[in-house]
């Protein structure tokens, strides 16, 4: 008697555990599309740009949205993440704007046609900083690097490190990819001037 009454209060146990695991909310995860600003076009340019994948290190390479909470520290965003991880959404977004502002001809990289200028970017830092958090900011660093290549082989034009931080209205992830699609896109702006000014 004893037994069944321990096996009954068991099961009781179990089955209101089970009950109380299958009310807990589902863990929602939130993706975000990195979208820039349409760029402005400019003066036609006829050389062929191919635009080479963007490289990046650990801390900016990652899905997950990164937050600066100290001057050593940064926390992953485990629940708000990009659609894309950002190096390969960055070089789509890099060739439709040089071709878009009419920079040059844009091409893809293993095209067997021609290039004159080879594009070589690196994304540093994509993050949100909260260091002051009544003054959030989304901060884009870029390192690009412009190859010539013509009959006589290859020269580097010029390497240039590119840096933005964009203020926030508010701390929340869509404020966040906002700023840095922004950010990303005023970067791009001033690549395409560089480039222009460099004979394209």
């Amino acid at each position: 008697m004893k037994t069944s009454l321990r096996f009954f209060v068991c099961a009781v146990v179990c089955f209101a555990a089970a009950s109380c695991s299958l009310r807990q909310p589902a863990v929602v995860i939130q993706d975000y599309a990195l979208k820039l600003p349409a760029p402005s076009v400019g003066p036609a340019g006829s050389r062929a740009i191919t635009v080479m994948p963007f490289t990046a290190p650990a801390q900016a390479s990652g899905q997950m949205l990164l937050y600066r909470t100290g001057d050593l520290r940064y926390e992953s965003d485990f629940y708000n993440r990009f659609l894309a991880p950002p190096p390969q959404a960055l070089a789509g977004e890099l060739r439709q704007w040089l071709a878009g502002a009419k920079v040059g001809v844009v091409r893809d990289p293993g095209s067997p046609l021609a290039t004159d200028f080879i594009v070589q970017p690196r994304l540093s830092e994509l993050y949100a900083d909260y260091r002051d958090i009544k003054n959030p900011r989304a901060v884009v660093a870029m390192d690009i690097v412009l190859i010539g290549r013509d009959g006589s082989g290859d020269r580097q034009i010029f390497r240039r490190i590119y840096r933005r931080e964009v203020p926030m209205k508010a701390v929340s992830p869509t404020d966040a990819v906002e700023g840095m699609g922004r950010g990303a896109g005023q970067i791009f702006a001033e690549f395409a001037d560089d480039v222009r000014r460099s004979g394209t």
